[in-house]
């Protein structure tokens, strides 16, 4: 099998060279210019910033926003800029890596920070990291140029965001995000102000625990990834805030873009509909069952998805977008394969389904010059059904989940100055469950007999409420204050959880700035959770208490370098003691750790970041039980990313990781119970995998046609072929030997990609 992966791997590349010799060959022709526009407002009130200047740097083209603060710069020829936008009293602003294409508009928007002072004219200094004054800890944005040319990501956001300080991965074949020693289930995942439950395919299916985004990247505008300290309108998660911002379709020209790799094909559109109103949307299918079936496995995993958003002005104060989601994971076995686990042995044939979709409305009204309100309204679905057994009986094993929501969420900001800001906002959720599982009598590890079982949870309706008070506010100029409060109620467990948290932010001078945050975090128990029996219904929210501290310090207006620590103390945490379906709050822990962090942004062809982080993740299972390793700790983590830009549309980019191997249960023995050999376990998670390490190498090209572009790039995952121990299978023989056989993540795997813009 190794073998077989390692001979197509050696065919896609020499499939992609040729692609690449052959496009080298042809002679380029006269490129049409291309078109930059969009808006620019008050990052705090979001009111239009008429008469501000965009400039696209090292030319003399650019423009000034009208009384709506749009702006339009035609006839740029086709290239790489860097965009920058300025205004009195405000911070400026810049976009780098902006690549335009003929025939096409680039839609661009910026929100301005203010410079926080009372005169008409501030000097004010080109901002290339903007982080909001309620988020002055654990803050990333990502644009999507860094995500496209990210190398070892496939053009994937989360594996982009795997390379972040204070994230690790599960391996190559996982697209999960384990930030500060928290599980994947703990982070919260938004898609403008809608949340995604599930926005990984495949992470709820058993395959590796996901491979891509349910979301294109093509259709993002930015992403705000923050690992910690998170203000109070962040809620029910207690590790962290993957916030995505759809971009608005541009007003200009209607733009089409055909994408191919190995995950699947895909079209994106977006421009204009009509007077005042503009779309977006994004339609792929993955072809995994292709590959599979070129592997001769007997799995087919597929996939769909379709993003979409339409935005509408009714007037300059008041815009209405309507965003929708769906996606599905197909996944069908029959037959098993010789050498496959015992598991797969009892059950040869499987199928299951799993998906989610959304709909909702998103009304932004500009109340005053000081003020804006924004009110979501949503439906969301999700939940998987799996039927799996023998050729004789095929529902021996099987669950069918779903889980319906309604959501009406409002927030209200009030900027009483520039140095007092107020958001105070709540949210309403109506949620019906339905949950049932069947299974056979089965045998654990150690030989115990587990009864044959059937589950039927559907509950009344039940509901969340939540309602939070958030305020920045400068005592000094070089102090900046950030407090709130949140308080969420579940009927279901009747609970009452209110969440203090606190930020500051000290600038000791024009280049180094310091940063303390500290609050509470609740996570309430999922209806997958309580369902599997009754007196689950007793669960109570599990909790976090987030410290953190740090140190900013400029090294030039494109680079920065960060030193972080932080402590998350972790109580009521749910737990699963003796394997049954009663689940108790008796788990409790930590998480702790350092990280540095050195970015460079794309300037001068060449971007760049290191980042280094060191931490401990232990958990217990009740108050008297020693700590244990967490299943996802793993302590020294390192990134090196580097990108250049060649000229001629050439790009190379190269990422080196290394991590500490995960930690495991190892096998300490056998059993025999009627003849049958069982292995036992030893101490939980008291033996770690190898260290991880391996090397991620891109090269782009691009070619501008007359009223087309077309882009080919080879992602190699793996360069020198490292075999990665992600996981051992423990075996017993007819005569009670064990046998150890380890599985390992991805060998050198060639991605390859083409993009057709028009």
């Amino acid at each position: 099998m190794y073998k077989k992966s390692f001979a197509i791997a050696k065919i896609l590349i020499a499939i992609t060279i040729s692609v690449f010799l052959f496009l080298t060959n042809e002679i380029n022709s006269q490129s049409k210019t291309g078109i930059i526009s969009g808006e620019v407002r008050d990052a705090v009130t979001k009111q239009p910033l008429p008469g501000a200047n965009i400039l696209i740097d090292g030319t003399n083209q650019g423009s000034a926003c009208d009384e709506n603060g749009y702006y339009v710069i035609k006839d740029v020829v086709p290239g790489r800029y860097s965009l920058k936008v300025s205004m009195i009293g405000y911070l400026s602003s810049v976009i780098t890596e902006l690549n335009i294409n003929p025939n096409r508009n680039q839609s661009v928007n910026f929100e301005l920070n203010s410079a926080a002072m009372e005169m008409d004219e501030v000097k004010v200094t080109a901002d290339y990291f903007a982080n909001p004054d309620e988020n002055p800890v654990s803050f990333r944005t990502i644009s999507p140029e860094e995500i496209r040319r990210s190398p070892g990501s496939a053009e994937d956001i989360f594996r982009v965001m795997q390379s972040m300080p204070g994230v690790a991965t599960a391996g190559t074949k996982s697209a999960q995000l384990i930030v500060r020693g928290g599980s994947p289930e703990e982070n919260l995942t938004l898609l403008d102000n809608i949340e995604v439950y599930n926005p990984i395919h495949f992470a709820r299916t058993g395959e590796s625990m996901g491979v891509i985004s349910i979301v294109n990247p093509a259709l993002l505008q930015k992403v705000d990834f923050l690992t910690g300290g998170f203000p109070a309108k962040y809620g029910v998660k207690m590790s962290s805030v993957f916030d995505m911002t759809l971009k608005e379709g541009n007003k200009e020209t209607m733009n089409t873009d055909a994408n191919l790799n190995i995950a699947g094909f895909g079209i994106t559109m977006d421009g204009p509909v009509a007077e005042n109103t503009n779309m977006v949307f994004s339609l792929r299918r993955g072809y995994f069952d292709l590959i599979t079936s070129l592997l001769d496995k007997p799995v087919a995993p597929n996939y769909y998805d379709a993003v979409g958003k339409t935005s509408f002005d009714l007037n300059k104060d008041n815009r209405i977008s309507l965003v929708g989601f769906y996606y599905v994971d197909q996944i069908e076995r029959t037959g098993i394969e010789k050498g496959e686990t015992y598991s797969w042995n009892r059950f040869d044939y499987l199928t299951r389904d799993d998906y989610g979709a959304a709909i909702g409305i998103n009304w932004r009204s500009l109340i005053s010059e000081k003020a804006f309100s924004l009110v979501t309204a949503s439906y969301t679905s999700n939940g998987w059904n799996t039927i799996q057994g023998t050729e004789l009986n095929r529902d021996l094993l099987g669950e069918d989940i779903r889980e319906d929501e309604f959501s009406l969420k409002s927030e209200f900001n009030y900027q009483f100055s520039p140095k007092l800001n107020l958001k105070l906002g709540g949210q309403f959720k109506v949620i019906n469950s339905h949950n049932e599982s069947w299974s056979p009598a089965d045998t654990t590890r150690e030989g115990t007999i587990i009864p044959a079982s059937i589950i039927s949870y559907q509950p009344d309706a039940e509901f969340k409420s939540m309602f939070f008070l958030q305020s920045s506010f400068r005592i000094v100029d070089p102090l900046v204050i950030s407090a709130g409060l949140r308080y969420d109620y579940f009927s279901l467990t009747n609970e009452n959880n209110f969440s203090p948290r606190i930020s500051l932010s000290y600038n000791l001078s024009e280049r180094t700035r310091l940063n303390f945050a500290l609050g509470r975090y609740y996570q309430s128990p999922a209806s997958y959770e309580i369902a599997p029996d009754e007196r689950n219904l007793l669960l109570n929210s599990s909790y976090a208490d987030h410290y953190i501290a740090g140190v900013e310090y400029r090294l030039g207006l494109d680079t920065k370098a960060g030193i972080e620590i932080y402590h998350k103390e972790l109580s009521s945490l749910i737990v699963d003691p003796d394997s049954s379906n009663l689940l108790i709050n008796t788990g409790s822990g930590y998480a702790q750790g350092i990280e540095f962090s050195l970015q460079k942004k794309f300037t001068d062809g060449f971007v760049g970041s290191a980042s280094y982080s060191y931490s401990i993740s232990k958990r217990r299972d009740y108050e008297l039980a020693s700590l244990y390793d967490f299943e996802y700790d793993r302590p020294h983590i390192l990134n090196l990313i580097f990108g250049l830009e060649m000229g001629a549309g050439w790009q190379i980019g190269a990422k080196f990781q290394y991590a500490s191997g995960h930690p495991y249960t190892p096998v300490t023995g056998v059993t025999e119970i009627d003849n049958i050999f069982y292995v036992i376990d030893g101490e939980n998670n008291s033996a770690h995998y190898p260290d991880y390490h391996k090397l991620d190498l891109r090269i782009d090209k691009q070619f501008v046609f007359d009223n087309w572009s077309f882009s080919v790039y080879l992602d190699l995952w793996n360069v020198y072929n490292r075999d990665n121990v992600v996981s051992y299978s423990f075996k017993t023989t007819k005569d009670g030997t064990i046998t150890t056989e380890p599985r390992y993540d991805f060998g050198i795997m060639p991605i390859i990609g083409f993009t057709a813009k028009f």
